[in-house]
């Protein structure tokens, strides 16, 4: 069996999964989207966990590419660094594009926590909130103590976070597409959301260096 018909899997799982979830997806439909056996996922993948597991790898890489961030902020600072990564973020919430699949998978994992749960966020979920929280800390610029950091770097990953749960959850909803009209041109949303993120930590930071 080809490497093609691999990939072909992937993609055809890519927007099933994110549209229903882990366990409501079925193999034949998948392999009915792809043009494939239900053979062919047990060749190249074991089984359905393990297909979802490469189908967030292959989201998360469209993703990155599509709204990159640097890997640490070390050279860019950490305010511009807490920046970047929430508009990336945002941006690809918002986006109509396949790498707008993403954000929707993990809302629905973030949901439903599959078998894959602990090893996708390990994965995928928690460097990015480790990177975050480095940066939340010497933004800050003091020992201010874990539970103290911890609660600010939630409340900084939360503005994302829960932006991303009332989208998915209502932007297909005709009652409530009218509170998505502003979706329509980002920009201002953007803006708005990284003058109240950092605005909160800069507040804290002012409190805590007087």
């Amino acid at each position: 069996m080809s490497a093609d018909t691999k990939e072909r899997l992937i993609q055809a799982a890519a927007p099933i999964f994110a549209d229903k979830g882990y366990r409501e997806t079925t193999v034949a439909e998948i392999c009915e989207a792809a043009g494939a056996n239900i053979a062919a996922v047990n060749y190249h993948f074991g089984d359905k966990a393990n297909l979802y597991t490469e189908v967030w790898k292959y989201l998360n890489t469209i993703a990155l590419k599509a709204y990159p961030f640097p890997d640490d902020h070390f050279e860019i600072g950490p305010e511009e660094w807490l920046r970047r990564f929430l508009r990336s973020r945002l941006e690809c919430i918002f986006c109509d594009t396949l790498a707008g699949l993403c954000p929707k998978l993990i809302h629905k994992e973030m949901n439903e926590r599959t078998p894959k749960h602990n090893e996708l966020f390990l994965t995928y979920l928690k460097p990015n909130r480790d990177r975050a929280r480095l940066a939340v800390r010497d933004y800050i610029g003091r020992d201010i103590g874990d539970v103290q950091l911890d609660l600010l770097t939630q409340n900084f990953m939360g503005v994302h976070i829960s932006l991303n749960a009332g989208y998915q959850k209502h932007k297909n909803d005709p009652e409530h597409m009218h509170k998505f009209a502003q979706y329509q041109n980002i920009g201002p949303l953007i803006e708005q959301v990284e003058t109240f993120a950092l605005g909160g930590l800069k507040e804290v930071k002012k409190s805590l260096n007087p």
